[in-house]
């Protein structure tokens, strides 16, 4: 061999671009929805695909027999495929072309002009394989960085609440015997009494009548400090409005659901930690509410990778992402044909029912755990999803006309239940505090529900329009001898787009 042919000799590569460009996809999709979901639930979803590239490549080295083609043709399917769900959410049912009819022929139109391409490449592809290397890398180190450094800021300390040096806080005793448990039931999203009237044309009167026979105390002018989750958990379960322990996050203008950090590590939970109660926790499938650290953390599942391996189930990440591929006329066939199957399939409706349903469950049979404790049972109802009928059967529309008020029926019901068998079996009477962190519509999103059960004189610190920032000043104050200040009651309201952007607003009272 002369040293010219020697030059001439070009250098092989490993051709890898098809599975790049078949992880980019998930990938991207989950550094976009990054501040909402924790990355174990994205495993699966990155891993199938993952295998799926590696398949495709394969099978187009087996066509082909030319690695540079064959990858080629492989990216080529991969691309097609992957973004055909992107494609059609723009263009679905806006024109002529937004229907699966014309989408699928034209994709099939793409794919032969392109392996009609791959095929008739004069010159070998080398070139084009190794540019498309180097621009899939660069692609998907977007991603991939934002990812990083998100999860590594997430493992940075963070300010979270300190009873220690707060001045606001009393120094308070060890809980004396005979201290009752104390129960905090959220019902995310459940509107006001009168605006779910006004509003939906819903009257709930009877569930508010019941509870007033029970004993419970109901707040009818009462309305959420803030207008989301984040924002209305973190000040009800810190007793202070956010500007006053979470100014850091607010400053920074960092994420919405940095403040979920103030969720699971609350001043209320510290001092019923330092009266000697145990704090328990209910599984929500939501990554930055969920408290696993608490000393009861009750899940039908062991761990997140049970929940992960369960392969009869569908992530709410997975669903999108699906949705986003050429799956979407897979999914939609399955829908249209037979919606059981493609509830159980396609979606977490069902797995949401079924939470649901063992988280009141487990709720009533708490009275007979030993010990003091202190309940969190945040229960994602009426929340969207809307999974239960009036009747407590699955809804497999959840945007039927009534969907809302229809699963409200429900959740009722299954509210007066487990209160009562709470207080029935329960040695030293409960306290009890039901309440919604916000209503639905954005005209009346403060709008919450609020009812209380402070048995031995605890209501007399009530009153009609009281919020929740006050809810365990009151608690406190009552039944374990601090002497807290009950706060200005005021309801600002902020955009999800813009949550630390608040606008006070205020609503009729319906109690003259």
């Amino acid at each position: 061999m002369t040293l010219k042919s020697k030059s001439n000799k070009k250098k092989k590569f490993v051709v890898f671009h098809p599975i790049l460009i078949g992880l980019y996809p998930v990938l991207a999709l989950l550094s976009y929805n990054i501040i909402q979901l924790d990355p174990i639930y994205a495993l699966r979803a990155i891993i199938i695909t993952l295998l799926f590239s590696i398949l495709v490549f394969a099978l187009s080295m087996l066509i082909i027999r030319e690695t540079h083609k064959a990858g080629l043709l492989a990216s080529l399917t991969l691309l097609l495929f992957l973004t055909y769900g992107h494609v059609y959410n723009l263009l679905e049912n806006k024109s002529y072309f937004g229907h699966h009819r014309f989408m699928i022929a034209v994709w099939l139109g793409a794919f032969v002009l392109g392996v009609w391409g791959i095929f008739h490449i004069k010159k070998k592809p080398r070139n084009l394989s190794l540019f498309l290397n180097f621009f899939s890398a660069v692609l998907i180190a977007i991603p991939v960085f934002q990812i990083v450094q998100f999860e590594l800021r997430q493992t940075q300390p963070k300010t979270t609440a300190n009873p220690a040096v707060d001045p606001l806080w009393q120094p308070l005793s060890e809980a004396p015997a005979g201290s009752p448990d104390v129960y905090y039931i959220l019902l995310d999203a459940y509107t006001r009494s009168d605006f779910l009237k006004d509003e939906y044309g819903y009257d709930n009167s009877q569930f508010l009548q019941d509870l007033r026979d029970l004993g419970f105390y109901v707040a009818d002018c009462s309305k959420s400090n803030y207008s989301y989750t984040p924002s209305s958990m973190s000040s009800a379960l810190n007793m202070d409005y956010l500007d006053n322990f979470a100014y850091d996050v607010m400053a920074e203008n960092r994420s919405f659901y940095d403040l979920g950090e103030y969720i699971k590590h609350s001043k209320v939970r510290q001092l019923f930690n330092d009266l000697g109660y145990q704090y328990v926790t209910f599984d929500t499938d939501i990554w930055w509410l969920d408290t696993t650290d608490a000393d009861l953390y009750i899940s039908q599942y062991t761990s997140p990778w049970q929940k992960l391996m369960n392969f009869t189930l569908m992530g709410n990440f997975e669903k999108y992402y699906v949705r986003t591929t050429g799956l979407r006329v897979v999914e939609e066939f399955a829908n249209s044909r037979q919606k059981a199957y493609g509830k159980a399939l396609l979606t977490t409706e069902r797995a949401h029912y079924d939470r649901i349903l063992y988280n009141f469950d487990q709720l009533g049979e708490l009275p007979k755990t030993d010990g003091p404790k202190f309940v969190y049972a945040h229960m994602v109802a009426p929340h969207f999803p809307y999974v239960f009928n009036a009747d407590g059967s699955f809804n497999d529309d959840e945007n039927a006309r009534g969907a809302y008020t229809n699963e409200i029926a429900f959740i009722d019901k299954l509210v007066l239940e487990t209160v009562k068998q709470i207080i029935a079996e329960s040695d030293v009477p409960p306290v009890i505090l039901i309440q919604s962190d916000h209503g639905l519509a954005e005209s009346v999103r403060n709008a919450n529900l609020m009812a209380y059960y402070m048995p031995d004189g605890g209501t007399e610190q009530l009153y009609p329009d009281i919020s929740p920032v006050n809810s365990f000043r009151v608690v406190f104050n009552r039944y374990f001898g601090a002497d807290y200040p009950l706060l200005p009651d005021i309801a600002r309201s902020a955009s999800y787009q813009d949550p630390y952007n608040f606008t006070v607003v205020d609503y009729p009272c319906p109690v003259k």
